[in-house]
């Protein structure tokens, strides 16, 4: 995997509103990388452990997978995030995301 900076930066804030905020996962990083200016390629990937969100986000994601998959449990939807999900950081602020060198990708 080839790994490029979002408009050669090191670490960049983006401000979702608050439908962008409430999404599953693979929804969720396409709006992060559009609203960063990025234009999403058949071959680009993202990198969970790149990017940052405030409480609210990481909530609304949550509230996302609980209305798209009913029959899964908090625990399997906060597991999910444990391993594929943004990490949350209290001091960003409300609808808050911040993208790190490395976030966007593209296959080889």
């Amino acid at each position: 995997m080839k790994m490029y900076d979002v408009k050669d930066e090191e670490e960049r804030s983006v401000f979702l509103s608050d439908e962008q905020t409430k999404q599953t996962l693979g929804d969720f990083y396409r709006s992060v990388a559009r609203s960063a200016g990025h234009e999403e390629r058949e071959d680009t990937l993202y990198d969970c452990r790149r990017i940052l969100v405030s409480l609210n986000v990481q909530d609304a994601i949550i509230q996302a997978y609980q209305e798209a998959r009913p029959s899964a449990t908090r625990a399997d939807i906060i597991m999910l995030l444990a391993l594929c999900g943004p990490k949350a950081d209290a001091e960003l602020e409300r609808n808050e995301v911040k993208i790190q060198s490395g976030f966007i990708g593209s296959k080889e």
